[in-house]
């Protein structure tokens, strides 16, 4: 019952804010950007656990400096360093989580797609990122490490956990791959609808994993 009541409060806030933001109603995207990743934060740390203390208390942290950096990015401001920041530490706490218990995970089956993929998007970042081209370069790093690690768990371990937090890391890579393109090369015209629907979705996906 709780959870249904959480699931339904994240629906209705992220709706809210995808609405607000539309409008241009900033005021009130303020309040629900940053409620609907709590409501997301919540679900994790009101769960019964099925996994190791350790396991939900990184992911909680990681959810926790992700929520963090989505105070920055919405503030009237540029604040995205700061932004950056706090996701690059909010994935180190997922990758601590990750590679935890039974990891880390070294295989190449598990990086070389991981690789590929990172090398695509820089190809098409670096151009245009300038002044910010070492802050992308070590994001894009502990996004690799991240989704590395996660392709690790997910094909090694049995049970939901792993399973649901390899696809919330590859939705979290998606959206991220979203935002920089939009910042850096073209601004796409529903870039914050994609870039806040997979965002979301990888934030629920990894507060069910624990």
């Amino acid at each position: 019952m709780l959870q249904q009541t959480l699931l339904t409060g994240i629906f209705v806030s992220g709706l809210f804010y995808l609405i607000f933001h539309y409008r241009k109603k900033t005021v009130l995207t303020f309040v629900f950007k940053p409620l609907t990743t709590l409501l997301i934060i919540l679900l994790a740390v009101l769960s019964e656990p099925e996994v190791s203390v350790s396991y939900r208390y990184l992911i909680v942290a990681g959810l926790v400096f992700s929520l963090a950096g989505d105070v920055f990015l919405v503030l009237p401001t540029d604040r995205f360093i700061a932004g950056l920041v706090s996701f690059f530490v909010a994935h180190l706490f997922f990758i601590a989580a990750f590679a935890g218990d039974f990891g880390p995970y070294f295989g190449w089956g598990y990086l070389i797609p991981v690789l590929v993929y990172m090398a695509i998007v820089l190809k098409v970042l670096l151009p245009h990122t300038k002044t910010m081209t070492i802050p992308v370069l070590a994001y894009v790093l502990v996004l690799m490490v991240f989704m590395w690690q996660a392709s690790g768990r997910g094909w090694t371990l049995a049970g939901n956990s792993p399973g649901l937090a390899f696809f919330g890391a590859a939705l979290f890579v998606i959206s991220d791959t979203i935002l920089a393109y939009n910042r850096f090369v073209k601004q796409l015209k529903f870039e914050r609808f994609f870039t806040m629907l997979t965002y979301w979705l990888a934030q629920l996906l990894l507060a069910l994993s624990v």
